[in-house]
């Protein structure tokens, strides 16, 4: 049950500035083919389409933007329920958008259909670029060179854990592995917490989880060109066991599967819950719902495993196929204020969204800049933070590729199966290999 104090709409409105809602298969079922668009070169008020979360806050900033430069933005929001195949529907009708929020792991469909122009040909592209932290590069230059979007923000999986719980139950530091998280969690359940581990379990999201627990434990998903060697790993098997055995024993709650993110922070802020895997600013949400349990949770900057790794990941934005010539450059202009600088060179919309949502960027400046800093809930180590993107995170290039996202989908399949005892580990191992190794050879 959700306390009559804490309000649904508040819990999830980080979630939804981030884009954590995940577009339906549809979204991928176009692979490309598009005729070459007409361009529109005439300067004038520039179309971006954005997902509907915190829409005054876009507002505000896009008049900023128009202040600056003296171009004006007119905004069109989605829903972010069904955002990604709504926008492919517009973009394939011929709706000319000149920026657009958009998911990172569909970014380079979108460009290789058609509907998405690269960015090499800017000026100051890799400048920005060469601000980001290394591993962050990747989200935004494919492989074979071409820059296809700049971050709209950044996020690292982090461990959140109840203190309190802790210290009550005679345990001395959050776990370090994952045989420490079963540990801790069969000692919690005995004591009586519910629900010890939460994490957001849907077959939309496994696949975040699944890179994540490989991650820590040392296990490279994939190689250069995508090739799924994690299967190559014996350590992996033990990762899917450990895995199966949270849910089977009843470590997490029977509705892990299909619990929203809000249900999990209801369980934090309550205290009927000690851990939860999710985006760093998951934290922000927790406090703000001012459970009784909320102050007691923090962050362990090191995920547990053998390395400590975890996943970065982060939303774009891209620009549109139709702009050409000096709208093109002024929808360039907006996509740096947006994902990089403004015109005095400063952070000043990843400021605006560190108040808002806790949301970062990848780029180191950010930790160094006070008005960010100043904007960050102070409950957060910042510099254990930067810690966590500079050294402790990979952003998987391989999610960017076009056949990733029907991988995705297949992955969310055969991981429930696992944890609901319908499929072996070795089975669903092999299976998820051989799935990566036909999406890529078939291109999509």
């Amino acid at each position: 049950m959700i306390h009559s104090s804490i309000s649904r709409r508040s819990l999830l409105r980080g979630a939804l500035a981030a884009g954590l809602t995940v577009p339906t298969a549809s979204l991928f079922a176009a692979c490309g083919g598009a005729a070459t668009p007409k361009t529109n070169e005439a300067r004038g008020t520039l179309a971006m389409t954005a997902w509907e979360a915190y829409p005054d806050q876009i507002r505000t900033l896009l008049a900023s933007f128009k202040d600056q430069s003296g171009v004006g933005v007119d905004l069109s929001l989605i829903p972010n329920v069904g955002y990604g195949p709504a926008l492919q529907t517009r973009l394939q009708g011929g709706q000319a958008i000149d920026a657009f929020y958009n998911f990172a792991y569909a970014s380079t469909k979108y460009v290789d259909a058609g509907w998405a122009g690269t960015l090499n040909k800017f000026a100051g592209v890799e400048d920005m670029l060469n601000d980001m932290f290394p591993a962050s590069a990747a989200r935004h230059r494919l492989a074979d060179g071409r820059i296809i979007s700049v971050p709209y923000f950044s996020a690292v999986h982090s461990l959140m854990y109840n203190q309190s719980h802790l210290q009550k139950n005679g345990i001395s530091a959050p776990p370090t592995t994952k045989e420490e998280v079963y540990e801790q969690c069969k000692k919690l359940k005995a004591a009586g917490v519910a629900s010890p581990y939460a994490g957001y379990w849907t077959k939309q999201f496994l696949e975040e989880y699944f890179l994540v627990y490989l991650l820590a434990d040392g296990i490279t998903p994939f190689d250069a060109k995508g090739a799924p060697v994690f299967a190559d790993d014996a350590k992996t098997l033990s990762v899917m066991e450990w895995w199966k055995a949270m849910y089977q024993e009843g470590l997490t709650s029977k509705e892990v599967l299909t619990a929203d993110p809000g249900a999990h922070v209801t369980a934090m802020a309550q205290g009927n819950s000690t851990f939860y895997t999710l985006h760093h600013y998951f934290l922000q949400i927790i406090r703000t719902t001012e459970g009784p349990e909320s102050k007691n949770v923090t962050i362990s900057y090191r995920h547990p495993g053998i390395t400590g790794k975890t996943l970065q990941i982060g939303e774009v934005i891209q620009i549109g196929a139709t702009a050409g010539g000096a709208r093109a450059e002024d929808a360039w202009k907006l996509l740096k204020f947006y994902g990089w600088k403004d015109e005095a060179g400063k952070y000043s919309t990843f400021a605006s969204w560190a108040k808002a949502a806790a949301l970062l960027g990848p780029y180191p400046g950010l930790f160094k800049d006070k008005d960010f800093l100043a904007a960050f809930p102070d409950y957060y180590d910042m510099p254990k933070l930067e810690d966590s993107f500079a050294n402790q995170s990979d952003v998987v290039p391989a999610r960017v590729a076009p056949w990733y996202a029907s991988f995705q989908v297949k992955v969310g399949d055969r991981l429930q199966a696992m944890l609901l005892g319908q499929a072996g580990v070795k089975d669903t191992v092999d299976g998820l290999a051989a799935d990566a190794k036909n999406l890529a050879a078939a291109g999509s």
